[in-house]
């Protein structure tokens, strides 16, 4: 039954779970069908949209800051959150309300219903994001894919650039483990006679040829824009690697893309906006009693790579909390040059391993642990004042995060 008028966001939220026999749903026709219903005008927003197995949310982050920093208002939709639903969708870089999601919830629903159509909860979800952004005329919009691109609910808005950050192999259930139709998948998110930017100059064949056939202009890595030794640079500028709080070739990447948007912002004004650029969960910083902690969301080998490149500098205790469709044993070997010792912990939620599960999935001998507290504790008292890495997981971020508030 649909929820009453009076109905709070987390009661809209069990709705939209409940009402599609499936989590993950590809495809576009019944999005499209309902879209055309909600919004029957198309956007006259310019849009940015991003894909790639890596470096998705921080380049949708630094897209934000930039185009708010050109006096843009600004809609910015990623996916998932760590803390609150509201994370997805922001407005001028701010969550919405409540209330704003609650509205847009219940449009969503009335198309949905004069159609007759069936939605996923993430398919429900960006749709509400699409409206929202729509009913306050926000002048750029800034996606981020889900899941592939060809047939993620993000790709049914045409975007003005599309960024495809990484393609490495994650979500196999769904894009599979061919890493060339990976590329394509995330390839076509790209547009005829539109801008492509690309993150990484490790891409797939197919993703240039995906590009070249759909005649999307492309911009390789490593040319226009790219990486030097100890700077960064575009089209428009270069700046030093050192100014930077997130990776450097997803900085790259978004400064491209936004110099060739038609929103002004100049070199030195880039530069200054990109070294503020933070995102939670993303190498966050925080301390248990005396230790420094490390935090990331990473979930697969490719990132767990980064992460360990990025941490070189030292030996961390290892907390993990991952899901089953994950590579654990890759992840965990990843981070082998920087782990001290592994401690596992479970997830309870859909997928999620227990302790012991993970635990048996990994080649090094590592500590089973019922709750991260019980895990840190343990550090603790074994290694008192040594570093501490957690992640594996949005999951395991969000259950950090909210230990340490408490």
């Amino acid at each position: 039954m649909c929820p009453p008028n009076n109905a709070t966001l987390n009661e809209w939220l069990g709705y939209i779970e409940a009402i599609h026999p499936t989590e993950i749903d590809m495809g576009l026709d019944r999005l499209k069908t309902v879209l055309a219903q909600l919004l029957p005008e198309p956007t006259n927003a310019f849009v940015f949209t991003v894909a790639g197995t890596n470096g998705k949310g921080t380049t949708v982050a630094a897209l934000n800051a930039l185009a708010l920093g050109a006096g843009q208002t600004v809609g910015q939709y990623s996916s998932p959150h760590l803390l609150r639903f509201n994370e997805r969708i922001r407005i001028n870089n701010v969550p919405a309300t409540d209330e704003q999601l609650v509205e847009a919830f219940a449009a969503v629903e009335q198309a949905r219903q004069a159609t007759q159509m069936s939605l996923s909860y993430f398919e429900f979800t960006t749709l509400a994001a699409f409206y929202l952004f729509q009913q306050l005329e926000l002048s750029v919009w800034v996606l981020e894919i889900g899941l592939g691109g060809r047939l993620d609910a993000v790709n049914i808005i045409e975007p003005d650039i599309s960024v495809v950050t990484t393609i490495g192999l994650d979500h196999e259930a769904f894009l599979g483990s061919d890493i060339n139709q990976i590329g394509i998948e995330k390839a076509s998110i790209c547009r005829a006679d539109k801008p492509l930017v690309l993150g990484s100059e490790n891409m797939p064949d197919s993703v240039q040829q995906t590009a070249r056939k759909v005649g999307a202009h492309l911009y390789p890595f490593n040319q226009q824009h790219g990486i030097k030794t100890d700077s960064l640079y575009w089209q428009d500028g270069i700046c030093s690697r050192s100014a930077l709080n997130i990776p450097a070739a997803n900085a790259a990447s978004a400064l491209q893309a936004f110099a060739l948007s038609p929103f002004a912002l100049n070199a030195e004004q880039a530069q200054d906006i990109i070294a503020q650029v933070q995102v939670a969960g993303r190498l966050q910083q925080a301390l248990y009693h005396d230790h420094a902690l490390i935090m990331d969301v990473g979930h697969n080998p490719h990132a767990a790579g980064y992460i360990a490149t990025a941490l070189a500098a030292q030996r961390y205790h290892i907390v993990l909390g991952m899901l089953k469709d994950k590579d654990s044993r890759g992840f965990a070997n990843a981070l082998a040059p920087i782990a001290g010792s592994y401690h596992c912990i479970g997830l309870d939620v859909p997928r999620g391993f227990s302790a012991e599960q993970l635990a048996q999935s990994l080649e090094q001998k590592s500590q089973v642990h019922h709750s991260l507290a019980e895990a840190l504790a343990a550090i603790h008292q074994q290694y008192p004042d040594e570093p501490i890495f957690i992640g594996g997981s949005f999951y395991t971020v969000a259950q950090a995060l909210t230990l340490l508030e408490g």
